[in-house]
């Protein structure tokens, strides 16, 4: 009842719904210096033409569009699936065709930027069969809640101990998969060049892929003013797995050049951090 309620509040405020957000993540970043600029170094390092002044507006940018974030998990709960195909568009839409026509499935591969939640809502909302993994945290309360709401939606949620199984099953049958690739939940890893530094990647969305004859699509969802926008890139090319992951690094780097605010680094990103 109460998701219900914010997420009705949420829709009736429409863009005005930020405000209080906004003033909870003001909040936040003053409370926590220290961790404001870890951010705001890390993306001096993602992109060095950053000053320190830059660096900071940009690091207090990705606290407000996370805050922001969450808060849409349960404002995207309201929509209609018709509201949210005619509103937030998928630009590259016919990768996924093509995947459909000649695979039957496809593995959409995703970094932590933008939003994951709308992403999954919008290919749910045109009709994909989606299936994901998230990793169990605390509270026990709010992760219940979160595989709730997604699953509602029409989402198939596996934990990273059933994913194996599970995930190569949904390819079987036709459905696609969306994965975060560059903070493994578990599961083998290799090290590629993201962002500027050595950060380790799961491989195991370039391994399904293999195995499975699968594209391996990099995508990224992000909000454009009022809206959320997916970008579909084109299949990565077969190769090793460690040449196939990263090239799927190289090229959700290139994605999220877009909207870099969307990126939340807030905690270790590269295996040379201090």
């Amino acid at each position: 009842m109460l998701w219900a309620g914010v997420a009705r509040s949420a829709q009736a405020l429409g863009w005005q719904r930020y405000v209080a957000v906004d003033a909870i993540a003001a909040v936040a970043s003053l409370a926590r210096p220290g961790r404001v600029e870890a951010c705001a170094a890390r993306h001096r390092r993602a992109d060095p033409s950053l000053g320190r002044r830059a660096s900071r507006a940009r690091a207090r940018a990705s606290y407000r569009e996370y805050f922001r974030t969450c808060l849409d998990l349960m404002w995207a709960d309201a929509l209609t699936m018709e509201t949210v195909r005619r509103y937030h568009p998928i630009d590259g839409w016919e990768h996924i065709e093509r995947a459909q026509e000649e695979h039957g499935s496809g593995i959409f591969c995703l970094a932590h930027f933008g939003n994951w939640d709308m992403a999954a809502t919008m290919a749910l909302s045109r009709g994909l069969a989606l299936t994901t993994v998230m990793r169990d945290f605390s509270p026990r309360f709010f992760n219940r809640v979160i595989v709730w709401a997604r699953e509602r939606r029409g989402l198939e949620v596996f934990t990273p101990g059933r994913a194996a199984r599970g995930l190569l099953h949904a390819l079987r049958h036709g459905r696609f998969l969306a994965l975060l690739a560059d903070i493994p939940e578990g599961g083998p890893t290799v090290e590629v060049q993201f962002r500027g530094g050595p950060v380790l990647f799961s491989t195991g969305p370039a391994s399904m892929a293999l195995h499975t004859g699968s594209p391996l699509l990099p995508a990224i969802c992000y909000r454009v003013d009022r809206h959320y926008r997916i970008l579909v890139d084109a299949p990565v090319p077969p190769g090793t797995v460690a040449e196939m992951t990263q090239i799927l690094a190289n090229r959700l780097d290139a994605l999220m050049v877009v909207a870099p605010e969307q990126w939340y680094p807030f905690n270790r990103v590269w295996t040379d951090e201090a």
